[in-house]
This record gives structure tokens, C-alpha cells and sequence, in this order.
């Protein structure tokens, strides 16, 4: 065992583990799910929100606070957050959204413990097996969710609590900023903020390790944390090296996404999010993971191995892995839609999209549709990104698939939520389109059917199924957690399993899809009137 001479401690290099971690990623891609549930998990979070939203529209839809929440949650620049901030989401109904916070602070905990678990418990069974079956990612996050939900509290508190005290002060003395007082009060915030964050970034180097010392040690909360501390100071140059590496790779897909946006792509963080989940998320989180891993006094040193080049990789064989993984997702999917016993769910999930169709119409012409005109909504006015056809077209058709790919993704994995937030997010696509349908934001019918029909056609019926195997999802779910049993846990990895697949069978639907909302619909828009 190789170690330093002057600090006596272990060596780990950095390289060996990088490398080894993305050719684990190739081997075995079960280990990118529980990065697609993060996402199912924000899906949750906010259906808990909409459906609040949704309540307090239906409720009083007059009134025009509630109409610019309803625009917040649609907007990409504000959604969830932007809703939590807005005034009127509190003084509405006090105990509807005292309620909303509380549950989303249990979903953010309870949901991302298991989830986590799920995650760093899969790295590591990766990292020393042959194989990692789909109920890997069901029994690693029943395992220890507990004590990673407890970790995940704590470690954020540690982590961010300064940073949060600084920036809860510099809303305080807003209030103010009028006065001389108020002024002098805003500046001092301004300047105790500043050092308060760089603690924040400091600590959250320390913290790094939290989440695989819980998975690797079964440590729990403090423990995990000092741990986490202890890794992170003994090896504070690999620490330092794989902080470095991981603001490196999401600072070129910022520049991706700013190059983007350049050619009047707004959607491109759609390619952000993907790349993230798909790629560097789980590629990065599993170097973090064997870091601390091998990190320990009783692993031996990592062996050197001489791999085939990781580029060479990327561009001949991964395009070729990815396509096998599509045509068998597209076989599952068509089994999936005309297996009979299937039936119940392709239902359902139709059932809510047309009841969202119904009561977002309902709320559109009792008022919510006035109030958007009010906030500057112009009827027969395209997206402006559909302005003319140029070179950022075909990009922006790119951005659209992989936006709506990924909600997909989180709509059918949300179903693990026993099949609610599928429902919920289904029932929100629709009340949607049913509020913007209401005469006030429509002006004709045909018009609006010129929108929504030469793309929708082929992206709603996939966007209704990956609902329909959530449904599946959920149902399974339920089974497992109050008919326990090993025929019902195995049915629950199957289902999951076809979840997985139906969608990635999906991306060729939606693909095709987002070009044609990129190419096509803008041309027919304006065939029938629309301007941009």
C-alpha cells in the first residue's frame, strides 16, 4: 500500500478512479436511475405545488394573484421557486400553503433519502460487480434511507446554513431600504453575506463525502458528516482536484448553453439537465464515492489498468449501445400498449389529461384567462424563437425533445410515488391547454389547433403513456409496500424495468416530435393567422 512519506497517509489517485468510474457507467447503466429519480423526485415536489396552485384557481379563479402564480409555474425562469416567493402563494390561503411547505420539506427529505440511498449504495455494488440487476435500485434504497434522510438534512444545515443566515438577512433589511437606516442595514448584509457564502463553499468541500459514508460505513448524520471531514482534510489535493474537475465539466455545458442561447435557443437548458442526469452526475458521483471508498486504511490501493481510450469510446461504440438500448425500449413499448391487462392505466392516464383539459378550460373562462391578458399574454402571437427559420431551428428542436424527453422520464418514474404525482403531472399538461384553449387566450379554435396539432399529434399520446407506466409504476408500488411478498417486490423491479425502457423507446417519438414544433408548426401557425 503506497503512502505519503511526510503525512503517512494513503494515496489515492485521482485518474485511476475517473477513468474506471465512467467505464463502470458504460458497463453497467442501471447505475443512471436513480439520477433520472431525482428528477422523478422534483416532479413530486412540484405536483405538490401545482396541485395547490390548481386548488386555489378553481376556488376563485378571478383572481388575478393566482393567475400569476398559474404564469410562474409555467414560466422556465421561475416555476416551483418563483411560486414560493410570490406573496400571494401565502396570503391566499395561509394553511394551504403552510401545508405545501411542510410536505415539501418531507418529500425533499424522506424522498431524497431514498433516493440517495439508492444512488451511492448502486456506486458501490457497480464498482465490485459483475452485474447490477434493476432491483438493485429498489433494495439499495430501501436499505439505509433513514439514516441518509438524516444525513441529507443535517449535511445541507452544516453545508448551507451560513450562506442561508447571510442571505435571510439581506432580505430582512429590505424591507427598509428606503431610509437612511434601512440603506446602511441592506449595505451591512450585503458585506456580512459575502464571507458567509465563501463559508458555505468552503464547508461543502468538506462535506462532499457525506452521502458515501453512509453507503460505504452505514454512517449516520454527525458521523457521516465528521467522516465526510475527516476523508476531505486527509486528502485535500484529490478533494481539491475533483471539485476542480466537476466546475470544469459544468462550466462547458454553461458555455454549451450559452453558445446556445446566442442563436435564440431558450430551451437549451434542456440540454444541460440531460447531459447532467445521463452522464456527469452519476460518472462524477460515483468517482466521489470510490474516492472515499478507497480512501479507507483497510482497501487496498486501487490496481493500475490500461483501458482503451475513452474518447475513441464516446464517439464509436456509445452512439451504437445507445441506439440497442432505444430499439429494445421501442419493443417493450409496443408490448406495453396493446398488453390487454394494460388497459386500466392507458385509462387512466387519458382520463386526467381530458379532466385537466375540462377544468382548465372551466378556470379559463371563469376569469384566469382574462387575468393572463392582463399580465401581458397577446393572443395569435407565436414564441418569438419561431420568428423565422435559420440555423438555431433544427438546435432548438434539439432543446425541445430533450425538455419534454426528460419530463417523460420524471413523469413515468414519479409513478413510484404510488402512481399520484404521474396523475398529477398528466392532469397539469392538460389543464394547461385547457386554460390556454378559453376564448379570452385563443382567438379562434382552428387557430389554436394549428398550434398544437402538426407536433401534439405524435408528443401528447407519448407524453399520455409515459403517464399510463407510471400509473403501471405506482400500481406495482403499491403492491410491494401492503401485499408484501417476493412475487410482488419481483413484479415491482419488472415494472420498473419496462418504466425504464418505455420511455427510452420514446425518444425517437419525441424527437421527431421536437423538430416538427421547431420546422413545421411555426410554418402552419402562420397558415392560420398566428404572428410572431
Amino acid at each position: 500500500m503506497s503512502r505519503n512519506a511526510f503525512l503517512g497517509l494513503k494515496r489515492v489517485f485521482f485518474d485511476r478512479i475517473f477513468e474506471r468510474s465512467y467505464w463502470t457507467w458504460r458497463k453497467h447503466p442501471a447505475i443512471m436511475i436513480p439520477s433520472m429519480l431525482q428528477a422523478a423526485l422534483s416532479l413530486i415536489l412540484q405536483s405538490v405545488v401545482t396541485l395547490a396552485v390548481m386548488l386555489l384557481l378553481i376556488n376563485d379563479p378571478a383572481n388575478p394573484q393566482l393567475a400569476l402564480l398559474l404564469a410562474s409555474i409555467l414560466s422556465p425562469n421561475s416555476g416551483l421557486v418563483g411560486v414560493l416567493l410570490n406573496p400571494a402563494f401565502w396570503l391566499t390561503n395561509i394553511p394551504l400553503s403552510t401545508a405545501v411547505v411542510v410536505t415539501l420539506l418531507l418529500v425533499a427529505v424522506l424522498g431524497g433519502g431514498w433516493v440517495y440511498s439508492s444512488e451511492y449504495g448502486m456506486y458501490q455494488e457497480a464498482w465490485n460487480s459483475e452485474n447490477v440487476p434493476m432491483s438493485s435500485v429498489l433494495s439499495n434504497g430501501s436499505k439505509r434511507w433513514k439514516s441518509m434522510a438524516w444525513t441529507l438534512l443535517l449535511s445541507n444545515l452544516v453545508t448551507w446554513g451560513p450562506a442561508s443566515i447571510g442571505f435571510l438577512l439581506i432580505i430582512a433589511s429590505a424591507a427598509n431600504v428606503n431610509s437612511s437606516v434601512g440603506l446602511v442595514a441592506r449595505l451591512a448584509a450585503s458585506s456580512v453575506f459575502q464571507p458567509l457564502l465563501f463559508a458555505s463553499l468552503v464547508l461543502s468541500m468538506f462535506t462532499v463525502y457525506s452521502y458515501p459514508a453512509v453507503a460505504v460505513d452505514g454512517a449516520s448524520g454527525i458521523g457521516a458528516i465528521r467522516r465526510s471531514f475527516r476523508v476531505a482534510s486527509h486528502n485535500l489535493g484529490l478533494t481539491l482536484t475533483y471539485s476542480m474537475v466537476r466546475l470544469v465539466f459544468q462550466a462547458l455545458l454553461l458555455v454549451l448553453v450559452f453558445l446556445a442561447r446566442g442563436l435564440g435557443v431558450t430551451l437549451a437548458a434542456a440540454f444541460l439537465t440531460v447531459t447532467l442526469s445521463f452522464l456527469l452526475t452519476p460518472m462524477l458521483h460515483l468517482t466521489k464515492s470510490m474516492i472515499y471508498y478507497h480512501a479507507g486504511l483497510s482497501v487496498a490501493e486501487m490496481p493500475f489498468q490500461i483501458s482503451n481510450p475513452i474518447w475513441e469510446d464516446v464517439v464509436h461504440k456509445l452512439p451504437r449501445a445507445i441506439w440497442l438500448k432505444i430499439r429494445t425500449g421501442l419493443g417493450e413499448g409496443m408490448g406495453f400498449v396493446i398488453g390487454p391487462r394494460n388497459l386500466p392505466f392507458h385509462a387512466t392516464s387519458l382520463a386526467a389529461f381530458v379532466i385537466g383539459i375540462y377544468l382548465g378550460y372551466n378556470v379559463s373562462v371563469s376569469g384566469v384567462g382574462s387575468s393572463l391578458l392582463s399580465l401581458g399574454a397577446q393572443p395569435g402571437h407565436g414564441n418569438p424563437d419561431f420568428r423565422q427559420f435559420s440555423a438555431a431551428t433544427p438546435v432548438l428542436g434539439l432543446a425541445i425533445f430533450l425538455n419534454n424527453w426528460f419530463v417523460s422520464f420524471a413523469t413515468a418514474l414519479s409513478g413510484l410515488g404510488f402512481a399520484a404525482p404521474s396523475f398529477l403531472s398528466i392532469l397539469f399538461t392538460g389543464f394547461t391547454l385547457g386554460v390556454l384553449v378559453g376564448p379570452q387566450l385563443s382567438p379562434s379554435l382552428t387557430m389554436f389547433l394549428a398550434a398544437i396539432l402538426p407536433h401534439g399529434i405524435i408528443e401528447i399520446p407519448a407524453f399520455v403513456l409515459s403517464g399510463s407506466v407510471g400509473m403501471r409504476l405506482g400500481y406495482a408500488a403499491w403492491k410491494a409496500r401492503f401485499r408484501r411478498g417476493p412475487e410482488n417486490d419481483e413484479y415491482l423491479s419488472k415494472t420498473l424495468r419496462l418504466a425504464v425502457y418505455v420511455v427510452v423507446g420514446l425518444a425517437p417519438l419525441f424527437f421527431i416530435a421536437g423538430l416538427i414544433e421547431a420546422d413545421v408548426t411555426p410554418w402552419i401557425m402562420r397558415m392560420f393567422g398566428w404572428t410572431f
